[in-house]
């Protein structure tokens, strides 16, 4: 939980980390990632560790444990905060990008800058950077980026009249959030009357998965729909990582989200509480998906014909980054005081992250190259039309539209707040109306505000 995160953090705050004992005392590189052992992004990590030891037997040894991440991922990060507070830190292990930021402002993470090989930094794409970028330093390694698309069901709308297909964005075209509404509402609309085949299981005419946000998967709608209001212009937190009064509450923040609010206006066309896997077994015609859905429709679900076409943004004039991106990234301790070591650490953390490594990751796991030169390696001429459509779009927004989720160091609050309070409280109160979607906006700030306190130093 988000809110167990903060009482560990607070509480290594409270005490000194000078003299932790770190693995620095013995003859090895200790290495933890949240990916379980017999997971393919597990496994492919073993892989590389392997390779490195075996290239480099006169260097201290690298060895690496898997965490399985447990629920909504708070397995790993509950034992690494007991290791912190054991003040027994690995020397390099994985964060979510977003929460790299509250690490470095308790003083546990050593910056990279000055022990990276020249232009590696830049090798990364432009997400990458500002997702590993704090007050101007670089801390963390991102291994892969991510995306979100549109995905459609191709028999539900084959099945519709000319008019309504017409609606249907191509697959290189940019569309709103007024077009998305428009189309949903006419699904809607035939569903109710139709007797074709592929509307047999229809429940609701978009998926927006968010039922994970109660489970506790609070990051998930924040990843999914910060991109309201990026498309709008706006944000959730100003770029000082601590001001949302004004932001977070703006006219256009209001705006997007009243326009996300119409999804569950007269007869909803989304669902708070969804069935599980709506989109995947053809009770929704349209699915907001991330990158992930491409390789378990393809090999979960092969009867479903599923399109991809890009994420909306508010306005058809916005040409500014918009499309969720980030992920999980690789750190270093910062209580290593050993210069030879932090220098060998880094040239780790580089063997994890260079080119071909961001390449195999993604034969591997499906996973968005974070490094610019292995974008190329994504393949959309493979036999699956399908899995091509979905990576041509992810493609081109990695390439082009993706921006980082903001950097705070109280990003995990912010992040539960945002999901569980503006984004799940709309769609189970069903409200609709912009007053009082100002009023949710004016609460999660004054609760943002308070908590934040703490960081204004």
């Amino acid at each position: 939980m988000k809110k167990i995160f903060f009482f560990i953090v607070m509480l290594v705050l409270s005490i000194s980390l000078v003299g932790c004992n770190t693995n620095q005392e013995n003859n090895k590189i200790v290495i933890w990632t949240q990916a379980s052992a017999d997971h393919p992004e597990g496994k492919m990590f073993a892989e590389r560790v392997k390779r490195y030891n075996e290239a480099n037997p006169d260097k201290l040894q690298v060895e690496i444990e898997n965490i399985t991440r447990a629920g909504a991922g708070t397995g790993y990060i509950d034992k690494l905060n007991a290791a912190i507070t054991a003040r027994n830190i690995p020397d390099i292990f994985t964060l979510d990008g977003p929460d790299v930021a509250a690490y470095v402002d308790a003083g546990i993470l050593g910056v990279l800058d000055g022990y990276m090989s020249e232009g590696f930094k830049e090798g990364f794409t432009e997400a990458m950077i500002d997702q590993g970028t704090i007050n101007g330093e670089f801390y963390a390694m991102g291994y892969q980026d991510s995306g979100v698309a549109v995905m459609y069901n191709e028999d539900m709308i084959n099945a519709l009249p000319d008019d309504i297909k017409a609606l249907v964005p191509a697959v290189d075209e940019d569309w709103t959030w007024d077009q998305f509404l428009a189309l949903a509402r006419k699904i809607d609309d035939f569903a109710q009357t139709t007797n074709d085949p592929s509307f047999t299981d229809y429940e609701v005419a978009a998926s927006l998965l968010l039922t994970d946000i109660p489970a506790g998967a609070y990051e998930l709608g924040t990843y999914y729909f910060t991109p309201l209001l990026w498309g709008n212009d706006t944000n959730i937190i100003a770029e000082d990582g601590l001001t949302v009064d004004g932001v977070l509450n703006s006219e256009k923040s209001v705006g997007a989200l009243t326009k996300f609010a119409q999804l569950f206006e007269e007869r909803p066309l989304a669902n708070a509480a969804e069935s599980e896997k709506t989109f995947h077994t053809g009770k929704s015609a349209l699915s907001i998906s991330g990158f992930w859905y491409v390789s378990d429709l393809v090999n979960n679900y092969p009867s479903l014909k599923f399109r991809t076409v890009r994420y909306p943004k508010m306005s058809g004039n916005f040409d500014g980054l918009y499309t969720p991106s980030g992920s999980w990234a690789f750190v270093r301790s910062g209580q290593i005081k050993d210069e030879d070591r932090i220098k060998q650490i880094v040239e780790v953390m580089e063997w994890l992250n260079n080119d071909e490594a961001h390449k195999e990751y993604f034969h591997a796991n499906g996973a968005i190259p974070g490094r610019i030169n292995s974008v190329d390696v994504i393949n959309t001429n493979t036999d699956n039309s399908y899995h091509n459509e979905a990576w041509t779009v992810l493609k081109y927004q990695v390439q082009n539209t993706n921006k980082s989720r903001p950097v705070s160091p109280g990003y995990p609050y912010l992040s539960e707040t945002f999901a569980k309070d503006i984004i799940l409280r709309i769609a189970q109160n069903k409200v609709t109306d912009s007053e009082t979607i100002k009023k949710y906006l004016n609460d999660a700030v004054d609760k943002i505000d308070k908590e934040f306190e703490k960081y204004r130093k």
